[in-house]
């Protein structure tokens, strides 16, 4: 399969979410206003770390094939859903993925798909230009209503694509110096205050010099 509808009307809205273990990185994926609880999207997920999304179920699925026929099915309609895929970690299978996915591309679609990546720099072969499918959804993918979302713990583990194509950039704790200042150059945002991020705060980047606000992630209390 192929995408279909190029549509250049389409705004870029990839996002890169990094911090280190513990600095609530995969919380953002859910919590934070980049996707919605209508959105249609699919889960890389090989660590099972997505088993509800904002209040939906996430279908899980071990075999490619039927993760396939799931998809097929959801785009054929207008309704939200949340699909993963559950095999082992490697870069073929993730390859796999992001080709059958970049296969329900349709840019006059009713709905964006959004495709979260987790974990990129395990499955990444270099940190230069990333080729194959997962660097076609992130470079052109925009066009066929694809919005990505690369999540990882170090920004210095991933390709210079991941990085240049993530139009808006999480930044929560960072385990090394070279990963903040990497940030740091990317975002106009001094190292020490990248630095000096404590667990579960984050600076979120959107498009522009010096465009970025600091906030917290707050988890809300369950009822007794």
């Amino acid at each position: 399969m192929q995408p279909i509808n190029s549509n250049n009307e389409l705004s870029a809205q990839n996002v890169l979410y990094v911090g280190g273990t513990g600095s609530g990185k995969s919380s953002a994926v859910k919590m934070l206003h980049t996707t919605k609880a209508t959105d249609q999207i699919v889960f890389w997920d090989p660590h099972e770390d997505y088993t509800e999304f904002k209040g939906r179920k996430v279908r899980r699925y071990r075999s490619f094939a039927k993760f396939f026929a799931a998809l097929m099915a959801g785009r054929k309609t207008k309704q939200g859903f949340k699909i993963a895929l559950t095999v082992p970690e490697t870069r073929k299978s993730f390859l796999k993925f992001c080709e059958i996915v970049k296969g329900f591309g349709n840019g006059e679609h009713a709905k964006l798909l959004h495709v979260v990546c987790e974990e990129v720099p395990q499955v990444t072969e270099s940190v230069g230009k990333e080729v194959g499918p997962y660097g076609w959804l992130l470079s052109v993918g925009r066009k066929f209503g694809f919005v990505v979302h690369s999540v990882g713990q170090r920004v210095v583990e991933m390709s210079k694509t991941t990085l240049s194509q993530s139009e808006y950039k999480w930044i929560g704790a960072q385990k090394s110096k070279a990963d903040a200042k990497r940030f740091a150059d990317e975002a106009d945002i001094p190292i020490k205050d990248i630095l000096n991020l404590k667990k579960l705060e984050y600076f979120f980047v959107s498009p522009g010099i010096g465009e970025f606000t600091k906030g917290k992630l707050v988890f809300k209390k369950k009822a007794a």
